[in-house]
């Protein structure tokens, strides 16, 4: 029989939790998913060939704590290493696994691993310089003024005063763990007393996005393409997305545990999302239509109907809801459209 953990939240890592959802399945993540460094969730999958994570987390010292804790409670060692998409704060606790168990294989699409090697060492560097003169206490009292009569820049500074002091102590040795399996469309495992699926449905966050599907116990994995409580759409191809989407919905999931926050017992959330997804569209085609320019989108386009049920009237969500959807989102809209960018627009 598998062991349960509940009730072992002091062997945590500091900010995050640890969630059994039955039958060797669990969930490491952050207790606040809008708190700096926003970091993905990260699943451990206990079989009796071996264990399955997927996704590693932004900072090298929290992947330590959940091997950590793997160890504790099963004596079958990490074989599989699944990266749902090119992101740091679903790899960069890749090189973590590597050195515990060497012989494992980190498995991923194959536009993550290009993406990989595209994108990941600049960030990394960019991060490095960046973060070496920043004053942590002054950005925490900059943030402290703010509060009052700025709500939003006060939130602002506190993530990155988050940002810089997790993982500051970390950048001088990062090493990233390249994928060494890749697939295209589908991969499937069987460990025995579990079949796991790995699927590419089409792109959302990324151009790799894959879900992790288990049929038996009807959990589905999804990465970025579903975060809670605040969906991502920095540069998201939303065409895509919205038909990507509408493949996960056709899984006969009763547990989902997106990319980010809680877990979800049903659809709800999903359908939310979905619907989401195709008011902005629509908003950013009828703003072209009646002729917005690129500039004013953020003007002309009215989500708000959609605002208190994400935030539901809380200032952090409410900041997030601003800095992670509607302003990357109806730019995202309006390129996957195909309407023409300013040229010296960096999202591109």
């Amino acid at each position: 029989m598998l062991p349960s953990l509940c009730g072992a939240q002091n062997e945590i890592y500091p900010g995050y939790k640890w969630h059994s959802l039955g039958n060797g399945i669990y969930v490491h993540a952050q207790n606040n998913p809008l708190a700096g460094p926003v970091d993905g969730n990260s699943v451990v999958i206990v079989n009796d060939r071996g264990v399955m994570v997927v996704d590693t987390h932004i900072n090298p010292a929290v992947a330590r704590s959940v091997i950590k804790k793997i160890v504790s409670i099963t004596d079958t060692p990490v074989t599989h290493v699944i990266n749902t998409h090119w992101h740091d704060d679903h790899t960069n606790g890749n090189h973590a696994y590597r050195e515990a168990f060497p012989g494992i294989k980190i498995v991923a699409h194959r536009a993550t691993l290009e993406s990989l090697m595209e994108e990941w060492q600049a960030m990394e560097d960019q991060r490095r310089e960046a973060y070496g003169s920043v004053d942590v206490g002054e950005l925490r009292r900059a943030a402290d003024s703010f509060e009052e009569n700025d709500p939003n820049s006060a939130i602002g500074y506190r993530i990155y005063a988050d940002y810089v002091e997790a993982l500051l102590p970390e950048l001088s040795t990062m090493e990233l763990e390249y994928p060494d399996t890749v697939f295209e469309d589908s991969l499937v495992y069987e460990f025995g007393n579990r079949t796991i699926h790995l699927k590419w449905l089409g792109r959302g966050n990324t151009d790799g996005d894959v879900v992790v599907w288990l049929p038996e116990d009807r959990v589905l994995v999804t990465g970025d393409i579903l975060v809670a409580p605040i969906p991502y759409a920095f540069d998201s191809p939303m065409l895509d997305w919205i038909r990507t989407l509408e493949q996960v919905a056709t899984l006969d999931a009763a547990t989902i545990i997106p990319g980010h926050g809680s877990v979800q017992h049903d659809k709800r959330y999903l359908g939310l999302v979905q619907s989401l997804l195709e008011s902005t569209v629509n908003a950013v085609r009828n703003a072209h239509d009646n002729g917005t320019a690129y500039a004013d989108l953020a003007n002309a386009v009215d989500l708000s109907e959609y605002e208190s049920e994400f935030t539901d009237d809380d200032p952090e969500r409410a900041w997030a809801w601003r800095a992670y959807y509607v302003s990357p989102g109806v730019k995202s809209a309006w390129s996957s459209l195909g309407y023409p960018l300013p040229v010296d627009d960096v999202s591109k």
